[in-house]
């Protein structure tokens, strides 16, 4: 298995959750040797819909007409000066 994010070796490991309500509890995972990277299943889904979330936040900033206001509205050489 490779690293998602920097396509290095991903090795089994064992993660400790600490803050637990129901006390400590072990999960099984898989790091990246190389920069890592967790993959485990609860995280990717968390990162998922985080993802879903940030891109309809981003899609309720622009305006209707498809420009993002600000940028679009002002002139290129006023933002220069």
């Amino acid at each position: 298995m490779s690293c998602s994010r920097c396509n290095g070796c991903m090795v089994e490991d064992f993660l400790l959750d600490m803050e637990d309500s129901s006390g400590p509890m072990w999960l099984q995972a898989n790091r990246c040797m190389n920069c890592g990277n967790v993959a485990e299943k609860v995280l990717e889904h968390n990162r998922l819909t985080q993802g879903a979330a940030l891109h309809l936040s981003i899609s309720a900033i622009t305006t209707p007409a498809g420009t993002h206001g600000y940028f679009e509205s002002e002139g290129r050489a006023d933002l220069a000066a």
